[in-house]
């Protein structure tokens, strides 16, 4: 059951109804003592939660030696001796919170509050499974003690009810019509009629007036409209509206009281509203009724009001390939619209509604612009396999929404552009022109000369091989057109190049480069005065916008300023699945292996209920189950230690350290997915033949950086001194790390990766719960989900998911703040899935020069685990002195690297001789790592690398 203490009081508030609290008789909510629960406060207060109880009885109630509990047992509050309450009076607890107040648990969205007597005999008790948008409080309905969401908080007093405070009648001016009828219609938005007798209607000049006569009346709720024949009173004279008012294109409405008080002005517009050029179709009105600024409305008099909406649309979906989920909305309409308060929502508007953040003042879609609400600063809750995505106005109008029943392989987006039907596409576009049609993409253009001249490079970026024939490439000048050859395909992820001579034209200065499918623009490029001094491409490669590269790469994948080069898996290219048949559940997450003199164990984490499991590990990668680990072991924090059917910490990672704990890394409280908590759990994974109560936790989220509730952390990895003393640089030290300076830490220090920003934090996790933060780590993913110490090779492996295609990263520790880095491509074999884990065999599993490798997918029932190869153990161990010269003799390839490519060395550019052309490609997941630009280079038996992340929601 969640916490949920004020300094993360950041919650979800839900829509929910008094029956989703308890309603308990009288008798049953503290009647025979007198004393009852009347109001809490659970969402973060002043000065944070609160209780408050009522003495209902005509006696004083001596609550000494009474309890108040939460849904747990593990913490609770003691009335102190002498603690009374006179009859009739109200006693509020408040949270502790910078020394003050009573009770230290946090009342959770799924919570209750239980109060005993000095016997422990319960005395009172209420619960509910959501926050209130104020407070719960109780209120007598009919003889029953019910309770509901209140008015306004009313601590140590009366509770308020909206029924108990009666708004009473109202009006305003709700819609107008000024052609090519003229009428006005009013609204009372109040809960009684209201007299209107003497209100008076103006235009834009004050000399055109007319009363309501005596004894009109608009009903709580009602319309009424006041049109062109309507009778009332000009001068004491009955007269008919039309007489002394008539509505013109530049106008403006005002009501005013019988005091001639101002009551309500539509302010002035200029042109009679039209849609699509028909007057008597459309008005001016407010929507929802009675609120905000008049806009376009279909016409819909003494009913509600049904405004046009802005002419903005969503346009494409990301919900499962990217670093984030997004959604992107373009504006179709020929004026400016302003997009303050506007939110996106997916399909469960009340249980996130507290998880989308409207957008703030100002904020303005020009005319075929684009705006994309990204994660996490517009929303937090991930879009999922299935799912609705609404676009909301400031007043939660819907303007635009889809429904899809699953992830879109590439993305989902409108094709024509703006107007037509989802499809799944390929290619994504965010924030930009979707590309429709064939999804071949321009990659880089050569426009001042090149070798042998000018020439454009077209890329393929789906996994499928593309058939281009007939695709049509143009200058800016329609007349210079070159249309490819039938029979012509661009294999997945590759190149095609076309010549100067086989294009007919040259390329200018300024020019363009526009690739046409028949008459569809589907890509395009331009460029300025000036030609690039290397060439113009997409930075990065194949996904990103158009810049100068750092080099001319003619049919390979571009090289940006600060990017690190993509190699080939160093193992084998093959993959093989071991969980044909379901294993685990389908949440699976972290890996991690451990050596003992009994053998290899490959330990594996799920994130849904924080179950672990303990597999023998074979030197063919293979597994076998362990007595009593078949449907493994739920992790539980030791707040639910009293609670098996508390939902448990989410799981993301786990590793084991050199004495055989446990650790796994918790990036929320799966009862309260809504706040990041990013918490390091320690079990003895022996302790207990059930669930495992961590023996200690440590709270990593004040020392991480903030992020959203699902983008914490996603990995951790324990590493033993010995392979850090000396290689490690210290942020505390400005120096080589020394174990040391750390007293009470163990003997290794515990990493851990943030999804959000594709960093590494090394931790020393002390005994007393303390944590200290000693390094970061940049290793230049725009995400990690998974970390692994490779003890054959001495060096940090950091694994990206399907958000950036499986990459990993590979970090050789040198003692300074910049680390050796190398990126990998996933194994030719291995699926573009969601790998969550990863893990790396130790030497004494290597058979003929190569061991075990283990990923881990999230979201499969089946077919979690699959296992590939890296080089084994030499006679030279390629990861010893990490900090001296681990580029030595780079060309060699011992480990048998399939691709047989070299890694750049540190220091020098990446050419076409060191870069892998059959890599996959870099996608806009990454992020140019120009600060950490490579001082190292790969070492002699496999090469250097690390990996990167992805979402599940």
């Amino acid at each position: 059951m969640s916490r949920l203490h004020t300094a993360a009081a950041v919650t979800t508030v839900c829509a929910l109804s008094a029956a989703a609290l308890l309603a308990v008789p009288v008798a049953a909510t503290g009647a025979e003592s007198g004393i009852r629960i009347n109001e809490v406060e659970s969402s973060g207060g002043t000065p944070g939660d609160w209780i408050e109880f009522v003495n209902s009885s005509d006696s004083l109630v001596d609550l000494s030696g009474y309890l108040v509990k939460d849904d747990g047992d593990d913490e609770s509050y003691t009335f102190p001796e002498g603690t009374t309450v006179a009859p009739g009076g109200y006693l509020v607890l408040d949270e502790v919170n910078d020394g003050a107040g009573e009770f230290t648990f946090g009342l959770g969205k799924d919570d209750r509050v239980r109060l005993f007597d000095a016997s422990t005999v319960l005395v009172d008790e209420t619960g509910w499974t959501g926050h209130a948008a104020l407070t719960w409080g109780l209120r007598d309905a009919d003889g029953t003690a019910e309770w509901a969401e209140t008015a306004e908080p009313s601590k140590g007093a009366a509770n308020v009810f909206a029924s108990d405070d009666p708004v009473g009648g109202s009006i305003v001016i709700n819609e107008v019509d000024s052609q090519p009828a003229d009428w006005i219609e009013f609204y009372n938005a109040g809960d009684a009629p209201l007299d209107i007798s003497g209100y008076e209607i103006r235009d834009n000049s004050d000399d055109h007036r007319w009363q309501f006569r005596p004894g009109t009346e608009i009903a709580a709720g009602e319309f009424l409209v006041v049109d062109e024949a309507s009778i009332g009173l000009v001068d004491g004279v009955e007269t008919a509206f039309r007489d002394p008012i008539g509505i013109g294109s530049a106008d403006r409405i005002r009501l005013f009281d019988a005091t001639q008080i101002l009551v309500d002005d539509t302010l002035p517009w200029s042109g009679h509203a039209a849609i699509d050029g028909d007057v008597a179709a459309a008005t001016l009105a407010r929507c929802p009724d009675g609120e905000g600024a008049f806009v376009l409305a279909h016409s819909t008099p003494g009913a509600p009001n049904s405004c046009v909406m802005p002419d903005v649309v969503i346009n494409e979906i990301e919900s499962n390939g990217d670093a984030t989920d997004w959604v992107e909305v373009v504006n179709t309409g020929s004026t400016p619209v302003d997009l303050s308060g506007w939110t996106v929502m997916d399909g469960d508007p009340v249980g996130h509604a507290g998880e989308a953040t409207p957008l703030p003042a100002d904020t303005i879609i020009e005319p075929g612009a684009y705006f994309v609400f990204d994660q996490p600063t517009d929303f937090v809750f991930g879009l999922g396999n299935g799912d609705t995505v609404t676009l909301r106005d400031a007043s939660l109008g819907v303007v635009d929404e889809h429904v899809y029943v699953e992830h879109a392989a590439g993305v989902l987006a409108r094709c024509a552009d703006g107007s037509g039907d989802f499809v799944d596409i390929a290619v994504s576009t965010k924030g930009a022109r979707n590309a429709c049609g064939n999804p071949v993409r321009i990659n880089e253009v050569e426009s001042d000369g090149g070798s042998p001249d000018d020439w454009v490079e077209l890329v393929n970026p789906t996994a499928s091989t593309l058939d281009v024939s007939g695709i049509v490439v143009k200058d800016d000048d329609d007349t210079h057109s070159y249309v490819i050859p039938a029979g012509t395909t661009i294999s997945a992820g590759a190149y095609l190049v076309i010549e100067r001579a086989a294009l007919g034209f040259g390329l200018g200065d300024p020019d363009a480069v526009r690739v046409f499918d028949g008459d569809l623009l589907v890509d395009s490029t331009t460029w300025g005065a000036g030609h690039a001094t290397t060439t113009w491409g997409r930075c990065p490669d194949i996904t990103g916008a158009f810049a100068a590269t750092a080099e001319s790469t003619k049919g390979v994948a571009n090289v940006c300023a600060g990017e690190i080069a993509v190699s080939t898996w160093p193992g084998s290219a093959e993959v093989r699945v071991l969980d044909t048949a379901p294993t685990f559940l389908e949440d699976s997450s972290g890996l991690d292996v451990q050596e003992t003199t009994d053998g290899a164990f490959l330990w594996a984490v799920d994130n849904g209920d924080g179950r672990i499991w303990k597999l023998e590990a074979h030197a063919d990668g293979s597994f076998s189950q362990l007595a009593g680990w078949e449907s493994g072991k739920r992790v539980r924090f030791q707040k639910d230690a009293a609670d098996p059917d508390a939902a448990g910490p989410d799981t993301e990672g786990i590793t084991v350290d050199g004495d055989g704990y446990v650790y796994v890394a918790s990036e929320r409280d799966n009862s309260t997915k809504g706040a990041n908590e990013n918490t390091v759990l320690k079990v003895d994974p022996e302790a207990s033949s059930g669930d495992l109560v961590a023996q200690q936790e440590w709270d990593l989220t004040a020392l991480l950086p903030a992020v959203g509730a699902n983008l914490g952390m996603e990995a951790v990895q324990w590493v033993p001194d010995t392979a850090l003393q000396g290689t490690l640089f210290d942020i505390n030290t400005g120096a080589a790390y020394d174990s040391t300076d750390y007293a009470g830490h163990g003997d290794g220090l515990f990493f851990v990766a943030v999804e959000d920003n594709g960093h590494v934090y090394a931790f020393a996790l002390a005994a007393d719960g303390t944590a200290t933060l000693v390094s970061e780590i940049a290793p230049g993913l725009a995400g990690v989900m998974a970390l692994d110490y490779d003890s054959v090779l001495d060096v940090l492996w950091a694994v990206c998911d399907d958000g950036c295609h499986g990459q990993s990263a590979q970090i050789t520790l040198n003692g300074t703040a910049q680390p050796g880095v190398a990126h990998f491509a996933r194994p030719a074999g291995m699926p573009d899935i969601n790998n969550e884990g990863f893990a790396t065999a130790p030497a004494s599993l290597s058979v003929d020069g190569q061991r075990p490798v283990w990923w881990f997918a999230d979201g499969f029932a089946s077919e979690a685990l699959r296992v590939g190869t890296l080089p084994g153990a030499t006679s030279e161990n390629p990861g010893e002195n990490p900090g001296e010269n681990p580029g030595e003799n780079p060309g060699e390839d011992p480990g048998g690297n399939p691709g047989g490519q070299t890694p750049p060395l540190p220091d020098t550019a990446v050419t076409d001789e060191n870069r892998d052309s059959g890599a996959l490609a870099v996608t806009g997941a990454e992020l140019p790592v120009a600060a950490v630009l490579l001082a190292l280079t790969l070492v002699v038996a496999g090469m250097i690398a690390v990996g990167r992340r992805r979402r599940t929601g």
